[in-house]
């Protein structure tokens, strides 16, 4: 049990926020460790003097998501490792009037694969060219998987990732590229509550292939249901939501929170309202 002599608070920034269960999950933990602290969605059409902020409102950290994982660095006084060349931030701490970013969303990545098995030899095919998908190019690339491809509307924020790895490719149209796919991640808003779908035909793809969406409100997005539909290994985004949200209370309480079965049903039930 811990007992902090003052109360600092937590939060999460971005635009939309409507889809985001992070308060929901964080506050469950903070109520379970008996922490003085609450965490508070905080949707923003732009970020501004952000240390200012936190000093003002005495939060510990935010958790920082779509559109902001880039744009928030100039601000920071420092970034970790990992965040540092992926170029996107999702974690802020701030201490001793430092704010450090960190990038969680690695680590929520991989914990979803731990379990599977798939051919790393096989094409990878990412959907999108933002944060997460910098950070899960820089995951694939730490585990040696040589065939990336990634799939998105414009090539612009895909340059940037193609000139910091190795033998990327990109392309506009996916259709000719997924039938030999190993792993197909979609790391787009494209099957969130209140976008569109991601309309992606998986007849065609080998049996083998995992298909893993990090959309997790809804869990069971219209792609993943085309993917049971046609029989194929499914990983949603629930398991990398709550991975990489464990990560993050870890940076700003040094505690790996539990998740148990009671914690999992109860944010199905409120993505499923």
């Amino acid at each position: 049990m811990i007992n902090n002599e003052s109360f600092r608070a937590l939060g999460i920034i971005g635009n939309p926020l409507k889809q985001s269960l992070s308060p929901y999950l964080h506050n469950y933990w903070i109520r379970q460790y008996k922490i003085s602290s609450y965490y508070l969605p905080l949707s923003i059409k732009r970020i501004t003097h952000i240390k200012r902020s936190l000093k003002t409102l005495n939060f510990l950290g935010l958790n920082v998501t779509i559109p902001y994982k880039k744009k928030i660095i100039q601000q920071l006084d420092s970034i970790d490792k990992s965040a540092k060349v992926i170029n996107a931030v999702n974690t802020l701490l701030y201490k001793n009037n430092n704010i450090k970013g960190y990038n969680t969303d690695i680590i929520g990545f991989k914990k979803g694969l731990i379990n599977k098995k798939w051919d790393k030899e096989r094409p990878v095919i990412i959907f999108g060219a933002g944060g997460a998908a910098e950070a899960i190019v820089y995951f694939l690339k730490s585990e040696n998987i040589k065939d990336i491809t990634i799939i998105n509307r414009t090539k612009n924020n895909a340059e940037k990732i193609i000139k910091r790895y190795e033998s990327i490719k990109f392309k506009h149209k996916a259709e000719e590229y997924i039938k030999e796919a190993g792993l197909i991640i979609n790391t787009t808003s494209l099957g969130m509550i209140g976008y569109p779908d991601l309309n992606l035909k998986l007849n065609k793809v080998n049996k083998e292939a995992i298909i893993y969406d990090i959309v997790y409100n809804p869990v069971n997005t219209n792609l993943i249901k085309e993917a049971k539909k046609n029989k194929l290994t499914t990983i949603t985004g629930l398991e990398m939501f709550i991975e990489q949200a464990r990560e993050s209370f870890s940076i700003w309480f040094n505690i790996q929170p539990k998740v148990n079965d009671k914690l999992i049903t109860n944010i199905k039930r409120s993505i499923n309202r």
